[in-house]
């Protein structure tokens, strides 16, 4: 008898059938992208921590953007690119990403017809779309000028693509993920602002970019141009909600051949701290040691052990290391002792005899270790208090063997 596959995505987006929370978030989205689609032209900037959801959010942005939807209500159908930004690429790889990927996501006869008309622009970066064709950089063109004329050229690549696209469609979206990899900022934010505004001015209204970065990226755009950060709608994406985080264990679960148990689900909700990341992660673990299709605390406490080894690895271990050896590590001990009793600044300095404490507090506060509650402190998370705690009691040798429960 084969046994059900796993709804939990701990190591990827989530499926956009499975999407659930985050409702003041999509309708912001949903709002920009029927601007758009009635010539009102509205980017987006969306924002926050690592494991917080933004692609998942932006897959579902995408999701929304290429059909009609009853559920919805909405008459969308947007061309899309998606493009994720690996680190130390540049401007034109983003243009050539946008633009290869927009052509390749549209019927193949369109395509063709783009991709003739854009080789009379003669681009300075390349186009490559799969069994359609590709445009290549004329080599004569040097560096510095490829640099200036790479606003233009874009630009004049999605007008051009747009007058044969809007028969078909209403709209382009082209999402830009994991802004942060870029090699360098200077020149982003005059990239954004140059290239919306000459699309207004030019009347092409139907084409937004979704840009999607951590929190610090609006600075990092605004440092580059000032004006450029108003040329976005923002969308920033904090941790959920408990209601939240059950109504996503909810959805997953549902259909899976499995039930699982409210108190478990609280508990999951409750450890994962918001995170969707860490929340798909415990379900995910929950659900695997499950032998019943029950999924009970039971399960929860013993896939836990698993869902530890699995965070160590993709974060806590790199980030407790950061505070090893140091004044800051007893904090973090401390903390993680006492994490459903805060404690203040001023108790801290007296049991662990550190003066001015939070010459301490405040830089683990900005790397996301501890958090301030009421003036009082404690971990960021409550998996990051059981992590610390379990990793410091028991040795090395028994960390890497399989538990039962922890």
């Amino acid at each position: 008898m084969s046994q059900p596959s796993n709804p939990f995505t701990p190591n990827q987006p989530i499926d956009p059938q499975y999407f659930a929370g985050r409702l003041e978030e999509v309708i912001k989205v949903q709002a920009a992208l029927n601007q758009t689609r009635h010539g009102k032209t509205q980017h987006i900037l969306l924002t926050g921590e690592r494991g917080i959801g933004k692609t998942s959010l932006a897959m579902y942005t995408r999701y929304m953007a290429l059909e009609p939807n009853q559920i919805l209500e909405t008459d969308f159908r947007f061309a899309t690119a998606y493009y994720t930004i690996e680190r130390g690429q540049s401007l034109a790889d983003v243009c050539r990403g946008l633009t290869s990927r927009l052509l390749a996501n549209v019927e193949q006869g369109l395509a063709h017809s783009c991709l003739e008309k854009l080789k009379n622009l003669k681009l300075h970066f390349a186009i490559h779309v799969p069994g359609v064709g590709e445009i290549k950089v004329d080599p004569a063109h040097s560096q510095e000028e490829a640099k200036t004329r790479l606003y233009a050229d874009f630009e004049k690549a999605v007008e051009e693509t747009w007058d044969i696209l809007k028969n078909t469609h209403n709209g382009i979206l082209l999402i830009v993920d994991e802004l942060h990899n870029l090699d360098t900022f200077e020149g982003v934010g005059s990239f954004f602002k140059v290239v919306s505004e000459a699309w207004a001015v030019d009347g092409y209204r139907n084409a937004m970019f979704a840009a999607i970065g951590l929190p610090d990226i609006s600075a990092k755009i605004s440092d580059d141009d000032p004006s450029a950060p108003r040329v976005f709608t923002y969308v920033e994406l904090k941790r959920m909600t408990q209601a939240q985080s059950l109504d996503i264990l909810n959805k997953c679960i549902e259909g899976s051949g499995k039930t699982l148990d409210s108190e478990a689900a609280k508990s999951i909700s409750i450890r994962a701290g918001g995170f969707p990341y860490f929340l798909h992660q415990l379900a995910y673990d929950a659900f695997e040691v499950d032998t019943d299709g029950k999924i009970t605390q039971e399960d929860v406490n013993r896939g836990l052990f698993r869902s530890l080894i699995q965070f160590e690895r993709m974060f806590f271990g790199k980030l407790y290391r950061t505070v090893e050896g140091k004044q800051k590590q007893k904090i973090v001990d401390e903390l993680a002792d006492t994490y459903h009793s805060p404690r203040s600044a001023a108790e801290l300095e007296k049991k662990l005899r550190i003066k001015n404490i939070h010459q301490y507090l405040k830089p683990l506060e900005q790397d996301g270790i501890v958090e301030k509650l009421d003036s009082r402190f404690r971990l960021s998370t409550e998996l990051l208090s059981i992590y610390v705690q379990f990793f410091k009691t028991l040795p090395r040798s028994l960390k890497t063997q399989p538990q039962k429960e922890l």
